[in-house]
């Protein structure tokens, strides 16, 4: 009697192809459904201009609305007010960038006050933030 010693191409081949296809699935599932965070509540219309990006990561935020109203990191603040926080914020963070997002509408005048109070309170770094032109 004569055995065979046969060896049966043994290779498994795995078919991943439908399982790509529910990753992809879900991926733009999420994506579609995934709700964006808003950098602000306050709405300011920023004037165009080129130019550099500045970083976010340890600015502090003063937005100035088209009637004169003033915002510190997205929190009404008034006028005299302005500066002790100013103050309160530079003792956290002594490196801060103080960003002005001013209204294209707001007075010049609104804008002076608030670098004025800002260097009051011992800031010396600003920007004015603006949007890119396209």
């Amino acid at each position: 009697m004569r055995f065979r010693n046969e060896k049966k191409d043994t290779n498994i081949m795995i078919n991943i192809t439908s399982l790509i296809d529910v990753v992809f699935i879900l991926l733009i599932f999420f994506a579609v459904t995934t709700s964006f965070v808003t950098p602000s509540s306050i709405k300011v219309d920023l004037p165009k201009a080129k130019g550099e990006a500045v970083e976010e990561k340890k600015n502090i935020r003063i937005a100035v609305d088209s009637t004169g109203a003033l915002f510190l990191d997205g929190e009404a603040v008034k006028d005299e007010e302005l500066e002790s926080k100013l103050k309160v914020l530079k003792d956290v963070n002594p490196e801060a960038l103080i960003v002005i997002e001013a209204d294209e509408k707001s007075l010049h005048g609104k804008v002076v006050f608030v670098i004025d109070k800002a260097k009051s309170a011992d800031y010396t770094r600003f920007a004015i933030a603006t949007e890119e032109v396209k």
